[in-house]
């Protein structure tokens, strides 16, 4: 029983999890660190790394065993547990240590901040002065809205502000000051902007339990935009890159209200598009992957048709390289299904078909293989190509939710047209019996999608009757009713039985 468990391999190892993320490149500095007395000065460590850089990228080698890391960094020596764990510990915190760093090359504004922090504790008058002055060229020179910069150049502000007043100036440099306020002000508005979204779109998304228990936010979208309408009221007219930056955070604040939403999301789409190349890619990806989660909501809503809205945004989503990080496209598999079903709802079949091809292997590498087949399975009931798309689907082996929804209510479109009404039926029931006992999906998904049951089962009874005159009924009600999941196409297969007359 001992021996199996000293024989045990080491990709559990943290330190191993945190390697087999690093590229070649990334391997080769990282000995160079190791070797590096300022960061290391235990050879056993070095000779420990060594071997292991051996068995990179996968390290599943059977021979790589703790026992055999241990031998070759202490030769000669009877295995010790405890302190190969010791070594496995020192070297994981190095690897940590050299990812602060390669985040640190990143921050080029922000390690400035820590070295003028260091010049001025230390009074060096001459040279933080200089080099203040580059940072606040640099500043000048960055023109994109960037949550990060905002907030730095409050830090920068207040910072200059202490050094003006340790050198005794009499001039109060209130300017400092109030620009201090209007950065930290926007940065806060900014990320308190990206919360309130994500907290609204978890209600949508998740069963966050009773309302009695939820969680509140310290402010309301009102509190933001009541602020931000006096900000702008107050605001001097040469400022205008502010003025577009607080009419952004202004009509992204609306747009959860009924009344002005619509107006809302119109007026920040022209803000977005006009204005995107003043915009980070962080800020750019933001405001578009917000009024994408508009725009999906008003498609489940059933309130406005924003298909070719969705398929824009995602669109300039793609042609920016805003999926994924650091120059690496990463599809996260909602993304990808609301990419294609965007294409797919304004019959952009070529488009969405080489989407397909050339974007799967972006997503998750477990999830490939089921994201193709579902990709096709959509793609071909588009087309009209009914089999194919049961065929794809039949393949499709994920359990995960949104694919088993989609599933579904695919088979189900599939059934109909093809004119099996019993089996519809049948799966229709089955289909109900998942969703009110999944704890998963959120009460308003719930609804959505027990709404698209109730009208699907009452199309395929009225089929089968003939009954034109409650066909006429069900359409006026269907017209007019929200939070109906596929709305557009129960509309459209309720139009068809009044041609049947």
């Amino acid at each position: 029983m001992q021996e199996s468990v000293q024989h045990k391999g080491v990709t559990h190892f943290t330190i191993v999890k945190i390697l087999r993320t690093f590229s070649p490149d990334e391997m080769n500095e990282f000995e160079k660190f190791l070797h590096s007395p300022f960061f290391n000065n235990h050879s056993t460590i070095l000779r420990l790394y060594k071997e292991l850089k051996k068995f990179y990228p996968l390290f599943s080698d059977k021979c790589l065993t703790k026992e055999h890391l241990f031998s070759v960094a202490n030769k000669g020596k009877s295995y010790d547990d405890q302190l190969l764990r010791k070594y496995l510990s020192r070297i994981t915190k190095l690897a940590e240590e050299y990812l602060s760093i390669l985040q640190m090359r990143t921050e080029g504004i922000r390690k400035d901040y820590n070295v003028l922090l260091q010049l001025s504790r230390r009074n060096i008058k001459e040279i933080y002065t200089r080099k203040i002055k580059k940072v606040e060229k640099r500043f000048n020179n960055f023109q994109q809205f960037e949550a990060e910069h905002i907030l730095h150049k409050h830090f920068f502000s207040a910072l200059k502000y202490e050094l003006l007043n340790k050198d005794n100036q009499i001039k109060p440099h209130n300017e400092l000051l109030v620009d201090s306020i209007n950065n930290l002000l926007d940065y806060f508005l900014i990320v308190s902007g990206w919360l309130l979204n994500e907290i609204e779109s978890h209600s949508y998304t998740y069963d966050t339990g009773s309302k009695r228990n939820a969680v509140v936010a310290p402010i309301d979208r009102n509190m933001i935009v009541e602020f931000v309408e006096n900000a702008i009221s107050n605001l001097h007219s040469e400022d205008k890159d502010r003025m577009i930056f607080l009419e952004m955070v202004l009509n992204d604040m609306k747009l959860s209200s009924p009344e002005s939403g619509f107006s809302a999301y119109t007026n920040l789409k022209k803000l977005v598009y006009g204005n995107s190349h003043k915009m980070s890619r962080q800020i750019l990806q933001f405001y578009l992957q917000r009024m994408n989660v508009y725009c999906l909501l008003e498609n489940l809503r059933g309130t406005h048709d924003m298909h070719l809205d969705l398929f824009q945004n995602y669109r300039k989503l793609l042609e920016e390289n805003l999926f994924g990080s650091e120059g690496k496209t990463n599809l996260r598999f909602l993304e990808f299904r609301g990419i294609l079903i965007s294409a797919l709802k304004i019959k952009e079949f070529e488009w969405a078909e080489k989407f397909i091809n050339e974007n799967v292997k972006y997503v998750d590498e477990d999830l490939q293989a089921n994201v193709f087949h579902y990709g096709y399975s959509l793609l071909r009931f588009y087309t009209q190509d009914y089999s194919e798309s049961l065929s794809h689907n039949s393949k499709i082996q994920s359990g995960l939710l949104p694919i088993t929804i989609d599933s579904y209510i695919l088979k189900a479109k599939i059934f109909y047209v093809l004119g099996h009404s019993d089996s519809a039926l049948s799966l229709a029931d089955s289909f109900r019996h998942f969703i009110n006992l999944n704890k998963l999906i959120s009460d308003f998904h719930k609804q959505n999608l027990l709404n698209f049951l109730k009208y699907f089962r009452a199309i395929i009874r009225l089929k089968a009757k003939n009954n034109i005159a409650k066909a006429g009924k069900l359409l006026a009600e269907l017209q007019t009713s929200s939070n109906t999941r596929e709305k557009k196409w129960l509309i459209e297969m309720t139009e068809d039985l009044l041609k049947l007359k």
